[in-house]
């Protein structure tokens, strides 16, 4: 009798959670808005910055194209509902308001995903037909080709980011909340809010060897690079040459992702 009586409050906390994930997916159903960034040269790292962002050089990318906003709880959630558990973020309760998943897609729907390690955001990259931003098309989409070091511009301005600090998000907010913070291709969030996952392997010596056409990063390494800082960083963390090997596997709370793919000319 104990048992059964156990089994219920269980049964119910399950089909909650599956009422939140069908939910949340019900509000992705729109596909990625994507920007397209043409072929062209731009500088990618600085002078002055820390040793790993040096020497600046010129970079030639293709096209391609890359979302305008980051992966959303809502959107991930349409892919956890459609793949099963394999890719289910962290749960991060007790980490400030997050909470666990899948009511964290439920109750926040349009912030990034978070608690997803870069296998996870490859994974669902995959499954919308694109993949990660190498490093070097992240830094591109962040600062254009006029050497920005936020994608605003050059000058330090909190308003214009979901950074450590006074604002009015505690943690992540929104996707698309800071409409001054734009990169000069119209995208979204690439300082503040959410750290990145991109392709590349780390290498704090890459920019010395790197190639000048459509650099793949390292062949291989022990850390992958999140790029343009989260809301728990300050805005010099933040911008957008900054960059961050961590281990693949990390998830969390201030990592998430956004896709890219070729460009359809």
């Amino acid at each position: 009798m104990t048992r059964r009586r156990a089994a219920r409050p269980i049964a119910r906390v399950f089909a909650a959670a599956a009422v939140a994930v069908v939910a949340a997916a019900c509000l992705a159903e729109e596909p990625p808005e994507w920007v397209r960034v043409p072929a062209d040269a731009f500088t990618m790292g600085v002078h002055g910055g820390s040793p790993d962002e040096q020497p600046p050089h010129s970079v030639t990318l293709a096209a391609y194209a890359i979302t305008r906003y980051e992966v959303t709880n809502a959107e991930y959630a349409e892919f956890c509902e459609a793949t099963g558990d394999a890719h289910v973020p962290a749960d991060l309760q007790g980490v400030r308001d997050f909470g666990g998943w899948p009511a964290r897609a439920a109750s926040r729907p349009a912030h990034p995903v978070v608690g997803i390690s870069w296998e996870d955001a490859s994974a669902y990259c995959r499954w919308r037909g694109g993949r990660l931003p190498t490093e070097a098309e992240w830094e591109k989409a962040a600062r254009g080709h006029t050497g920005r070091l936020w994608p605003w511009g050059t000058e330090q301005d909190p308003t214009r980011a979901n950074t450590s600090g006074e604002d009015a998000h505690p943690t992540t907010a929104p996707v698309g909340s800071y409409e001054a913070g734009r990169s000069p291709y119209g995208i979204h969030d690439m300082a503040g809010n959410v750290a990145e996952w991109v392709a590349d392997w780390y290498s704090d010596s890459y920019y010395a060897r790197s190639p000048s056409t459509d650099p793949p990063g390292p062949e291989a390494g022990q850390r992958r690079i999140v790029r343009g800082g989260g809301w728990s960083d300050s805005l010099m963390v933040s911008r957008s040459t900054r960059r961050l090997g961590v281990p693949p596997s990390m998830r969390a709370a201030f990592i998430g992702f956004r896709i890219a793919r070729p460009a359809t000319d």
